[in-house]
């Protein structure tokens, strides 16, 4: 199955409308519904929370990096007060169906986000009965305090410096080449505050396995580079394989503190490691690097 979606990608890849038919495909089997979106929604406000015990959210400036099709996060930076988020996204991806479904599935949940960040549920309501009177998308990132930037670049913000106190990227730094994540992170170290944050969620697992419970998630790390550069590094699937201790080493050539870490490990991966050939790309490291599948730290730049 997994061979079959990179296949599909690939060709759509190639192809002038590759983006839209892609996004039609999604909708055929249903990658964004209601269960899959308050799934979402909760996991994204925990991590969120995180970031409000270091620094109170409300009336503070957030820069988020990769919108995607559903702006969740920026929607979960409303609701916890902030007074303004700018989302950074290569293409224009945010459907206005998605945000009215994105709604409603907060609103099915206000019980649950009240009893995670602890803000009133009356002031919740309030905030998303705003949100329930939008009209379209325009209207929907005025209400919200969202300055949606698509085509856009994280990289070439255009704010100020020091302007900004949160930014924050969820399953984003895996998609992207490694000199992006370089100029991404120099680019946040000028327009954070002195007393600011970033906060960077990176996915490094095998994301196939989410369509294909035979492989591992260190299963993709066998394959040749030039052929996973080949078949997956496209406008479509990107994904760039770099390691928990590749991206560490980015951060702290950028002048990045790395403040906080946690990270996930499977010891059924480690032990897959020592009996498979992985990619001399990776040579050199030990299992227990190559093994993290999850990774999520905050950094400082003072």
């Amino acid at each position: 199955m997994w061979k079959l979606k990179v296949l599909i990608q690939f060709l759509l890849s190639k192809m002038p409308m590759g983006e839209k038919i892609n996004y039609l495909l999604q909708k055929v089997i249903k990658s964004h519904n209601d269960e899959k979106t308050e799934g979402r929604i909760l996991d994204l406000i925990k991590n969120i929370t995180k970031i409000n015990e270091r620094i109170p959210l409300e009336g503070t400036s957030v820069v988020e990096i990769g919108t995607g099709w559903m702006p969740v996060c920026s929607v979960l930076f409303y609701l916890m007060g902030v007074s303004v988020c700018h989302t950074y996204d290569h293409l224009p991806h945010v459907r206005y169906e998605l945000v009215i479904m994105l709604i409603r599935s907060i609103e099915s949940q206000l019980d649950e986000i009240s009893k995670i960040t602890s803000i009133p549920l009356n002031v919740l309501e309030n905030r998303i009965s705003k949100l329930k009177k939008t009209t379209c998308l325009e209207d929907f990132f005025s209400r919200a305090n969202i300055i949606y930037h698509a085509p856009g670049n994280g990289a070439n913000t255009g704010l100020k410096n020091e302007s900004i106190d949160i930014v924050y990227s969820h399953a984003v730094l895996e998609h992207v080449p490694e000199k992006v994540i370089y100029d991404l992170t120099i680019e946040c170290k000028r327009i954070l505050k002195q007393s600011g944050i970033a906060y960077h969620l990176i996915g490094l697992h095998d994301h196939y396995v989410s369509i294909d419970k035979k492989i591992s998630k260190v299963n993709f790390l066998k394959y040749p580079e030039f052929l996973w550069a080949f078949f997956v590094k496209n406008k479509i699937s990107y994904h760039n394989r770099l390691r928990e201790k590749q991206f560490l080493n980015i951060f702290k050539e950028c002048d990045g503190k790395i403040i906080w870490l946690e990270n996930k490990i499977n010891s059924n991966d480690i032990d897959l490691l020592r009996n498979m050939k992985v990619d001399k790309v990776f040579q050199g490291m030990s299992y227990r690097e190559l093994a993290v599948h999850r990774t999520e730290l905050m950094i400082t730049f003072s």
